[in-house]
């Protein structure tokens, strides 16, 4: 099992096991959580497919997608980070917090801890990530971790690009 831990200790990411369903489901939960998601995307049944394809993601040879469940460090399952796709240097990005970890700097450590992977350990020199257009706080996070904007691909999502 995968375990990327935050030099402070605060947390640290791992791969998912059966047994987060629960919390993971919890941190999918929240009414605010769900505004840049199509409603069907914030269901318990999708949330529930959602865990099992990263367990699957587990199994894959080479492994090619890295969602990691974001763990604090009394044990709480938190949120997810993610790189899908890894080929040739590139990825994409992706990241989910329960709302009750918003606002306490988990999503910049997080998200450093796994394009710290990303780019060390997979070779990673583009990485991709989509973001509504009003998801301020994840435009936020893509300028503290340097990405830059890019125009928007299909006027639903705003392409954001970090390259090394």
């Amino acid at each position: 099992m995968l375990t990327l831990a935050e030099p402070n200790g605060r947390l640290r990411l791992r791969d998912f096991l059966p047994s987060d369903l629960d919390a993971y489901l919890a941190v999918r939960r929240g009414a605010a959580f769900g505004r840049h998601y199509a409603v069907e995307q914030t269901r318990a049944d999708f949330s529930a497919r959602l865990l099992s394809g990263f367990l699957a993601q587990q199994r894959q040879s080479p492994r090619r997608d890295w969602q990691l469940a974001i763990v604090r460090a009394d044990g709480a399952l938190i949120g997810s980070a993610g790189l899908r796709g890894v080929d040739a240097g590139e990825a994409e990005f992706g990241i989910e917090l329960a709302e009750a970890a918003w606002r306490q700097g988990y999503a910049v450590e997080a998200a450093g801890l796994m394009l710290a992977f990303g780019r060390e350990r997979l070779a990673c020199r583009r990485i991709r990530a989509h973001c509504a257009p009003g998801n301020v706080a994840m435009l936020s996070l893509a300028r503290k971790l340097g990405f830059d904007m890019q125009p928007l691909r299909d006027g639903r999502r705003l392409d954001l690009l970090l390259a090394a």
